[in-house]
């Protein structure tokens, strides 16, 4: 076979193929895993895994106990726990963070509390569970409500399937490739047997 036949970019592709498919698996993993588990706007996809903070007065030392709730439940635990707030104060941040971290074997990645106009708080937290699940949340409170700005969720059984997707894509792509070239190739050899039959 030389490169002046009709199979030469076939060839040419099964060479540079496993080349090629190394980066599309590679940005394809990429690109699931920031769409599957980034941080997504809150009207964007499932935020049921979405937790947020409340404080609710108590008769311990501390005077509160920290919990962690769903966001699409704040209202109702708000009307049942009489004097809670979704407000983290400036001095009990650190003890708020080490309560939840002990009481739920929580391991913290962001905590971030961020004191905003008309006694709002911008609060960010990621952290993951016992499960070895990832929760991510960033919602805006007040004393008596939340407003979720975005949120993000990584299972620690996911990462298996995303796997599998972008090595469904990669293969999918190389058939693609692989299957253009052959019916390429095809075609210019009947087309070129054509023209060597015409001439005769």
């Amino acid at each position: 076979m030389t490169l002046r036949s009709p199979w030469k970019w076939l060839l040419i592709a099964v060479v540079v193929l496993p080349i090629g498919s190394y980066i599309v698996f590679w940005v394809s993993l990429y690109t699931i895993a920031e769409l599957f588990e980034g941080w997504r706007p809150a009207w964007f996809g499932d935020s049921s895994y979405a937790e947020i903070i409340v404080l609710v007065p108590d008769n311990s030392p501390d005077g509160f106990s920290a919990a962690l709730i769903p966001v699409s439940s704040s209202r109702d635990y708000f009307a049942s726990h009489p004097g809670c707030t979704f407000l983290i104060p400036s001095d009990r941040q650190v003890q708020v963070q080490e309560r939840l971290k002990n009481d739920l074997k929580l391991s913290w990645t962001t905590f971030e509390v961020t004191r905003l106009s008309d006694g709002q708080e911008q609060i960010t937290l990621y952290f993951m569970d016992r499960t070895d699940d990832s929760h991510g949340s960033r919602y805006r409170a007040t004393k008596d409500s939340v407003r979720l700005e975005r949120y993000r969720y990584v299972s620690d059984r996911g990462g298996m399937g995303i796997m599998l997707l972008a090595m469904l894509v990669t293969l999918a792509l190389n058939v693609f490739v692989v299957g253009f070239f052959v019916v390429r190739a095809i075609y210019r050899r009947r087309k070129n047997r054509r023209s060597e039959n015409a001439t005769q």
